[in-house]
């Protein structure tokens, strides 16, 4: 109950509001604003208040109350106003009741509301089949669920959480990057007493259908004809795109046609391969997805009807004219329409509005077409303040200042408004400011629309700065992003990949351009600025994001189409308007099969299903837990975890990727938690990271991105708090405030290279390339991208390090390849800074990758970037050189390593983009060639060979399939290696021999394998 009447108050709010800045064209109309701007406004209002009582146990307690006394206050404001504010003649006046409503074009009121009757039941299915509830479980259909993650975890982290300061529960410990007040609000009203599925469904539905009016109003003012306003709005249904035919032509007869599309399972896909095209994303799977995306359309829709009006209304443009000795004949009761618009003066009649031109011609204000109303003379003393506003060339309009000013308030409204959008739905704000921009150039009244930019604008710049800025954002991609998703986007791609998503709408686009007057064109020419934004800029890094201009420019461009239709089924020939009405049939035919079609998956669509209440782990959270707390846990898409308000330290990565967070560094965080097996470490983590539980369960055991699970870490120091292994066997331990007594007892490090890790931290890599044992069978690793080499002793763990990244002499900029002599002399390659390393410098090469010794301890290496194999003695003085690019005997295509024989000095090559491994002599002269397939296609370049003269065996690494192949010394394959289990191969590079070991460098997993031989 409290919830519905939350919501009445909000509405009669932006009634409130909205009466006082706006006209309406209909009943329909002003709910529909009232709809909108109430949400809007009690959504950040109850917002913000909630924000003031932070520390408080319940913020949103405090915030609805507090909104409930100010919008009290602000609906008893014509009651009480009078106190507040002298009146001349002790009288309050009223100005805007007589003229809420403007004329309207003839035609049935009826037919108007039982068509929005049948949006608000077709609307209703669609939001209830995507998103329902079963007793203690929500059902959400599955083309729906891994957006509904992001939004039900939002929601809830209101609803029974405590999310002030607000975070995103997918990613926490940052500031939310994701537009979220839509989902705020929904949140809101389960918290006032309705359960999620009514909260979210009942915004989702009325607001839609909000937004369906205002598409529906905006095509009666544009077009001054209720039928194109109608059809208009009803076009929103049918997408338009050509999917349907490729879906039909499959079908063997028109009763299979019907047969496969009653059965439909999902939404029909593009023809194109492009990132989101197979998703249905040219349908209204959007708008179910994104529940908040319509309401943001129908602000913009708002203003956009607001412009139009008064665009009409405007004064005429009349030449400059000598002043006159005699005063005009002033008319003294203007139409109230005129005089509300402009306050209680008299007004000219627009040339728009008043002088009607034909069917296109505007009678949103002709109440009395014939009737002459007359500018009232402009005194001298006037005439100084007067604005005069140049709208053409050899004309000027001139508005006394007085009513200019009664004509900004409407504007700044606007501006309010669509300044509220960036936290509701910044991709419509930014749309929007493409197309006011526009209109800005092509339509007059430009100071006005600079009232309107300004509030706009100073009220978005610091929600847009809180959304895209901050240390823990992944860098942005480059603003100007030519072609949307199409991977080659030349014009003529461009050109087809548009002309098939909207089909035969485009024909009914040129037909409407062709018969529409010049406020029609410009219009159009100002919404089109969303494609323009679509394919030129990217403001995220998922550039299918840019979807959402798309689908906003639809919208409008569906009154076009309509327009067009209108225009068909009216066309006259030869007497007669039967072909007309012939072809416009065909085309409305031709328009909604796709629309038709998409229906069906909404209906035979599956659930997935999660606990929200009446559940023991639910029940112990809130029981235990507090709501600020921070799990660790799977990357969950959702969970009862979730439900129940709590927040996990990272969710399904492709939300948080999408919100622009920097996933790539919380994934090292993740894996190191769930890997490391150093206890110390893994405390101080969590510890940094704010995490109070860890819930360990079968995914994160058996998870692919979770190689070495170190659970028995967690059940060793950390206590278990709660067995719910109902919940795929977890595990819930708490991590303490101080450090367990266990844990004291322990070294703070002890890393090893088995165990590794991205980083920088001892015994941590970072791409390491290059692997060799010295005498004492100590390992060097070569850790490329950190520019220096880590000493580990024969049983893994760290010992030192070597070497500082730079580019002076001395320093290590990329260290690849490593090898020791038998005098223990240490030669690196070094890629970075293009030279060979010893203990002193050497010789000076050009992009050099692996280096080996010989027999004679002549030192080889890999020349890539030459394509060439050069031999140096100790010294470093170059005794010979071979090789060339090419794929003949004795070429190379970029050479990977080199490795050498001891026995029989014979020098082994890897060249992997050949698909081979070649044999010399140790002056260079070709023996054999080896071939391995698997090296063909598209090799990473890393591969490493490594010999074991006394078993006569070569070991061959495969970066690309995670491989080590063994070849005997004649070439033949015998088999592969692998570590034994939990340990895998993660992108294979360098190895490296001694005694019966051999040690595998994982340049993508950054640890070290060693397998038994």
């Amino acid at each position: 109950m409290l919830a519905l009447i939350y919501f009445g108050l909000a509405i009669c709010v932006g009634d409130f509001f909205c009466r006082r800045f706006y006209r309406f064209e209909s009943v329909a109309h002003r709910c529909a604003a009232a709809i909108l701007s109430g949400l809007l406004i009690s959504t950040w209002f109850t917002y913000l208040a909630g924000l003031l009582f932070t520390r408080a146990r319940q913020p949103l307690l405090w915030g609805n109350l507090l909104f409930a006394i100010a919008s009290i206050a602000v609906l008893s404001w014509s009651k009480w106003k009078h106190k507040v504010i002298k009146r001349a003649h002790g009288e309050s006046r009223n100005t805007f009741a007589a003229s809420t409503y403007l004329p309207r074009p003839k035609g049935s009121g009826i037919a108007d509301w039982l068509l929005i009757a049948g949006y608000v039941v077709l609307v209703s299915w669609m939001m209830f089949a995507s998103f329902n509830s079963s007793g203690s479980k929500l059902q959400i259909s599955n083309p729906e669920y891994s957006d509904f993650g992001p939004n039900t975890a939002i929601m809830q982290s209101f609803a029974v959480g405590h999310n002030f300061p607000t975070e995103y529960p997918h990613f926490s410990g940052d500031r939310i990057r994701y537009h979220f007040l839509f989902y705020f609000q929904a949140g809101n009203l389960e918290f006032l007493g309705l359960n999620p599925v009514w909260s979210l469904n009942l915004l989702s539905i009325v607001t839609l259908v909000a937004m369906l009016i205002l598409a529906m109003t905006l095509g009666e003012v544009v077009f001054n004809s209720r039928a194109v306003g109608r059809l208009g709005s009803l076009l929103f249904f049918f997408f338009g795109s050509l999917s349907y035919v490729s879906f039909l032509q499959k079908q063997g007869s028109v009763r299979a046609a019907i047969q496969a599309i009653r059965q439909r399972g999902d939404f029909l896909p593009s023809i194109f391969p492009y990132r989101g095209d197979q998703w249905g994303t040219w349908s209204q799977v959007t708008y179910l997805n994104q529940r908040h995306f319509a309401s943001a359309i129908g602000i913009l829709l708002l203003v956009l009807i607001f412009l139009v009006i008064r665009y009409r209304m405007r004064p005429p443009k009349r030449p400059k004219t000598p002043p006159s000795p005699e005063p005009v004949a002033a008319q003294p009761n203007p139409p109230p329409e005129i005089a509300a618009d402009f306050g209680s003066e008299p007004a000219t009649r627009s040339e728009n509005v008043l002088e009607p031109r034909g069917e296109f011609a505007s009678a949103s204000v002709a109440t009395q077409p014939k009737e002459e109303v007359v500018v009232p003379a402009v005194s001298a003393d006037q005439t100084t303040s007067a604005s005069t506003i140049a709208t053409e060339p050899k004309e000027e309009l001139v508005v006394p200042a007085a009513r200019f000013r009664d004509t900004l308030p409407g504007f700044i409204f606007s501006g309010v408004l669509l300044g509220l959008l960036p936290m509701w739905n910044s991709a419509v704000y930014i749309g929007a400011a493409a197309v006011l921009g526009l209109l800005f150039i092509l339509f007059p009244l430009r100071l006005q629309m600079l009232t309107l930019a300004i509030p706009a604008g100073l009220i978005a710049l610091p929600q847009m700065l809180y959304l895209t800025g901050g240390s823990g954002r992944t860098p942005m991609p480059r603003l100007l992003h030519w072609g949307y998703t199409i991977d080659h986007p030349t014009a003529v791609n461009v050109a087809k990949y548009l002309g098939f998503t909207f089909g035969f709408k485009w024909l009914l686009i040129a037909l409407a351009l062709v018969f529409a007057n010049s406020l029609q064109r410009r219009l159009f020419l100002a919404v089109s600025s969303l494609l323009a934004v679509a394919f030129c800029f990217q403001f995220t890094i998922e550039a299918l994001a840019n979807q959402k201009f798309i689908h906003t420019w639809t919208i409008v461009a569906n009154l076009f189409v309509a327009f067009g239709l209108w225009r068909l089924w009216r066309l006259s020939l030869a007497g007669t308007t039967v072909p007309g009405k012939f072809v416009a049939t065909i085309l409305f035919l031709l328009v909604i099969p796709g629309g038709v079609i998409d229906f069906f998956p909404i209906h035979n669509t599956g659930w997935s299903e999660v606990t929200y209440r009446n559940d023991p782990l639910i029940d112990w959270l809130k029981k235990n837990t507090t709501p600020r707390d921070i799990f660790l846990t799977d990357r969950f898409v959702n969970h009862p975890i979730l439900m129940a308000g709590r927040r996990v330290f990272y969710g399904w990565p492709y939300y948080s990727w999408g919100a622009g967070y920097d996933a790539a560094k919380r994934d090292r965080v993740y894996t190191e938690l769930f890997e490391s097996k150093d206890p110390w470490k893994v405390y101080h983590l969590l510890k940094a990271n704010g995490i109070s539980y860890v819930a360990y369960d079968n995914a994160v055991r058996q998870a692919q991105f979770i190689r070495r699970p170190n659970q028995e870490i967690y059940a060793t120091y950390f206590p278990k708090v709660y067995d719910a292994t109902q919940y795929n066997g977890m595990i819930i331990y708490k991590v303490p405030d101080t450090p367990p007594p266990k844990l004291s007892s322990l070294p703070e490090s002890v890393s090893n290279m088995f165990e590794g890790g991205k980083g920088t931290g001892k015994g941590e890599f970072d791409l390491p390339a290059g692997i060799a044992v010295d005498g004492n069978g100590n390992v060097l690793v070569a850790d490329t991208n950190n520019g220096r080499i880590e000493k580990f002793s024969p049983t893994g763990s760290f010992h030192s390090i070597m070497g500082t990244k730079g580019t002076a002499q001395g320093l290590l900029g990329a260290p690849n390849g490593i090898a020791v002599d038998r005098n223990g002399n240490l030669y690196v390659a070094d890629a970075g800074n293009h030279h060979v390393q010893k203990l002193a410098p050497n010789g000076t090469l050009i992009a050099e990758w692996r280096v080996a010794i010989g027999s004679d301890d002549s030192i080889y290496v890999v020349d890539q970037g030459r394509t060439r194999i050069v031999k140096f003695n100790p010294d470093g003085q170059v005794l010979t050189m071979w090789g060339s690019k090419g794929s003949g005997e004795g070429q190379f295509d970029d050479p990977a390593s080199v490795a050498v024989d001891p026995a029989t000095s014979k020098v082994y090559v890897a060249d992997p983009r050949n698909g081979r491994i070649q044999v010399f002599d140790s002056d260079g002269k070709f023996l054999t060639k080896w071939l391995i397939a698997e090296w063909r296609g598209k090799p990473y370049g890393f591969e490493d060979l490594a010999i074991d003269s006394k078993a006569g065996r070569l070991y061959a690494s495969s970066t690309n399939i995670n491989a080590v192949f063994i070849f005997d010394l004649n070439g033949n394959r015998i088999g592969s290696l692998t570590p034994k289990p939990p340990d895998q191969l993660e992108g294979p590079s360098a190895l490296a021999l001694t005694d019966r070991k051999l040690y595998v460098v994982n340049m993508f997993g950054d640890h070290v394998s060693v397998i038994d031989l």
